[in-house]
């Protein structure tokens, strides 16, 4: 390993009082996003709205650089994670000076990747390095080689106490003069585990999953039990699956701050006996989706190409789905509805007609077919498929 690559803490007093600047700073998640804001709010007034809820670090109200008026939205650092808990319980959707505020946690950055890593250095070797270059490290994702277990995949992710401290890092690993074994590491900023549209919209979330409850549970017997904590909008129990009792339900509340309290480890829940489970429930964000099926045949599972903003292209040849046969090569179809799993691109056929290729979602197209012409085979078979709708694979 070359010396550069090695490290354990500071190198001199000077950073070692760096490091100590770096982690005396508030933590990761003590900031919260303030929108809605009147414009001619100021931090002062921020200060007032928030101090009653925990210690604030710091004010930042956005103005616009050229008007130098607010617009509209702040960040408010908060000197802990649970002072920032609370002011988005308590901010959201508060009225204030004729406004309606909306608040959330604020998603800073604080997670690297690092790529570019040698793949013979072991998890020890790596967690020295990582440290060695920066103060606040939580938490190390490594990952071996599926073939190989002593041999790293090439590439880690480091998550920081904050994000003044993964920046530091970021600088100094990425740093020209910073090589492992002779690599120069690439180092980027990642994405928050559990992604940060699923952080926000968690911090939305006024409805509370309840378990455990009994088969012939009412909706009125669920909704007295809970709405003491504040107005009820919904209560939904799901169908049961066949062959199987259904045994739990969701309260949707009229306010998040309503949820929180019927959740507390304080309330005990009791129907016909049965004591209840609840909690939070996810929102839909925080679901990962299922790429776990396998269409038979054991051909691997290809997740639907993305189109636009996050939805789905739709197919005018054929429908996505699964359970249908693995391919390896493409296949050409008449025009028709494709077998399950599979979509139908048109391409033009090397008897110059229009034939329908079927390919994985997510695949490659096809390679080009061969001029008219160019091999007689190709041609001959071309003119078998003339008799029918279906066509061979050229």
């Amino acid at each position: 390993m070359d010396k550069e690559g090695a490290g354990d803490g500071p190198e001199d007093e000077e950073e070692k009082r760096k490091w100590e600047e770096l982690l005396a700073l508030p933590p990761h998640g003590s900031e919260v996003f303030i929108g809605g804001l009147p414009r001619d709010i100021t931090e002062e007034d921020l200060r007032e709205l928030c101090e009653p809820l925990g210690e604030v670090y710091e004010v930042r109200l956005t103005k616009d650089r050229e008007t130098k008026e607010n617009k509209g939205f702040a960040f408010v650092t908060f000197t802990d994670k649970d002072a920032a808990q609370r002011a988005v319980e308590d901010v959201q959707e508060r009225e204030y000076k004729g406004r309606t505020l909306r608040c959330s946690l604020s998603q800073t950055k604080h997670r690297l990747f690092v790529g570019n890593v040698p793949k013979g250095l072991s998890e020890e070797e790596l967690r020295n390095i990582i440290k060695g270059k920066g103060p606040g490290v939580v938490n190390i994702e490594m990952f071996k080689d599926q073939h190989d277990p002593n041999r790293n995949r090439g590439f880690l992710f480091v998550e920081y106490y904050n994000h003044a401290c993964a920046d530091y890092a970021k600088q100094k690993l990425s740093s020209p003069n910073f090589k492992v074994d002779g690599s120069q590491l690439t180092v980027s900023w990642a994405e928050p585990k559990g992604s940060t549209d699923a952080s926000s919209a968690a911090a939305q979330v006024k409805t509370i999953y309840v378990k455990n409850l009994p088969e012939n549970a009412s909706k009125e017997k669920i909704k007295e039990l809970f709405d003491k904590h504040g107005e009820v909008t919904k209560i939904v129990l799901p169908p049961p699956k066949a062959g199987h009792k259904r045994d739990f339900g969701f309260v949707h509340f009229a306010e998040r701050s309503s949820a929180l309290k019927a959740v507390k480890g304080s309330e005990k829940y009791e129907i016909e006996g049965n004591v209840l489970e609840v909690s939070m429930a996810k929102p839909l964000a925080d679901k990962k989706p299922d790429h776990s099926h396998r269409p038979g045949g054991g051909g691997p599972s290809y997740p639907l190409p993305p189109y636009g903003g996050g939805g789905y292209m739709g197919d005018p040849y054929g429908a996505y789905g699964g359970g249908g046969p693995a391919y390896n090569q493409p296949m050409i179809y008449g025009r028709g509805r494709a077998p399950a799993g599979m979509r139908m691109v048109p391409m033009v056929l090397p008897d110059g007609r229009l034939g329908y290729v079927l390919q994985q979602p997510g695949g490659m197209p096809p390679p080009p077919p061969p001029r008219r012409g160019g091999d007689r085979r190709d041609g001959g078979r071309g003119g078998e498929g003339s008799h029918s709708r279906r066509y061979r694979p050229y």
